[in-house]
């Protein structure tokens, strides 16, 4: 026999089909195909293994010895194919298994660490790896279920959905401008007398720009700066110590602005924004753990406050 192919099942499926029905009509309507279709594929399957299965009367449809013997060799395979696809089928909507997702730094510590506990104790079923990275690379080939990260989507074939338009703030501490004074304009930190934290794009391996975005008008600003670094974590700090100011992404920043460790120096420049994008491999099929992790990042994003969308610079990082 030739190897397996799906035609090859396709017309055994249709052969145990007419065993039991006894009749092309009600074969047919079991299979939804029509009764020509039916019997086009028993000629096939027949001329294919080069054997007559059944015989044709005007009263019934009878399987030859050939049909019947085929029939019950293949009967607990076809059993098996289907009970495998149920399977498949149930598997795609448990939400169980391991979860393995690519995520932002930042995102990761101000959002989602002080959250996992509950998403957990909600899925039991789960279990979580979280792994922090700047950039997705091969989502796929590196066995990622999906990822979280800040910034527009370059180009490719995963599925970019846009979950957050997150505020670009402006800060410095008291310390600073008690040394250095404070701007009044975005422009002014173009002078030596300031120092602005700089932060490395992974993407770029270069510094982000510094804009400043309100309704239609946006303003580059070319800023000084002596340390430069690649995580958020380090800049905040730096800018609480009080060496420079820092452009920040207003995620975890509330205790700190309600107790004055920082301030935010251009108030009436607002606009800037950076969106967070959650990726995944496809639109269809999109397995139930992976939809359930998703729902739970839009759902803990929901509860925060925010600020209301509007126009969006894009080019800022935490």
């Amino acid at each position: 026999m030739d190897e397996v192919d799906g035609r090859l099942v396709g017309g055994l499926v249709v052969l145990a089909a007419l065993a039991d029905a006894r009749s092309f009509g009600r074969a047919a309507e079991r299979l939804g195909m029509t009764q020509s279709g039916v019997s086009k594929a028993i000629a096939k399957l027949e001329a294919r293994l080069d054997a007559r299965l059944v015989h044709r009367t005007s009263r019934a449809v009878e399987l030859t010895e050939e049909g019947r013997a085929l029939v019950e060799r293949v009967a607990a395979h076809l059993a098996g194919i289907g009970e495998a696809a149920a399977e498949t089928a149930k598997s795609r909507d448990a939400v169980r298994g391991r979860l393995r997702v690519n995520v932002d730094p930042l995102f990761s510590r101000m959002v989602l660490s002080p959250k996992l506990s509950e998403f957990l104790l909600q899925n039991p079923g789960m279990e979580l790896r979280i792994e922090t990275r700047d950039r997705i690379a091969d989502l796929v080939s590196d066995g990622f279920d999906l990822a979280v990260r800040f910034g527009e989507p370059a180009p490719s074939a995963l599925i970019a959905r846009r979950v957050l338009d997150a505020r670009v703030l402006t800060v410095a501490s008291p310390i600073y401008l008690e040394r250095h004074g404070r701007p009044l304009d975005p422009r002014e930190l173009a002078s030596r007398d300031h120092q602005c934290i700089l932060a490395i794009d992974a993407a770029t391996g270069r510094p982000f720009d510094w804009e400043f975005w309100r309704g239609g008008e946006v303003v580059p600003v070319a800023v000084n700066g002596r340390l430069t670094v690649t995580d958020s974590g380090t800049k905040l700090g730096a800018c609480l110590a009080g060496f420079g100011i820092a452009q920040v992404i207003d995620l975890g920043l509330d205790d700190h602005l309600r107790s004055g460790a920082l301030i935010e120096l251009f108030p009436d420049w607002p606009d800037e924004r950076f969106p967070l994008y959650v990726y995944y491999a496809t639109r269809n099929h999109v397995p139930a753990k992976v939809r359930r992790f998703i729902d739970f990042i839009t759902e803990t994003l929901a509860a925060k406050p925010h600020s209301p969308r509007k126009s969006a610079g894009l080019r800022k990082a935490g």
